[in-house]
């Protein structure tokens, strides 16, 4: 019983180192931009847009899937999105690390 505590102590350290590293994908490694029904992905320097990853846009009862998408090396755009809450998922890539993500956006 006695090693429980820092059991318990290694899982949550564990656990805290994630939830920085991913956090430091989503605010350092791309950019989201919403504006008029079009969304765009921007990859930072050193990063590029996985065209393999099913990209996906889910606004309501409409979903856009990687077709509707344009992808080139540093930038993922999908446009004519209807208004709304909505869900975008994706993944950037950096050498042979890839950073898959969903991002919780407004289309406006």
């Amino acid at each position: 019983m006695r090693y429980l505590g820092p059991l318990a102590l290694s899982a949550a350290l564990a656990f805290a180192s994630l939830s920085p590293s991913q956090a430091r994908a989503d605010d350092e490694d791309f950019d989201v931009a919403v504006s008029s029904g079009r969304v765009t992905v921007t990859a930072h320097t050193g990063w590029h847009i996985s065209k393999d990853y099913p990209w996906k846009l889910v606004v309501g009862d409409t979903k856009l899937d990687r077709s509707k998408f344009t992808l080139a090396e540093t930038t993922a755009t999908v446009s004519g999105a209807p208004f709304g809450p909505a869900t975008l998922k994706g993944a950037i890539c950096s050498g042979d690390r890839c950073h898959n993500f969903k991002k919780e956006l407004t289309i406006q």
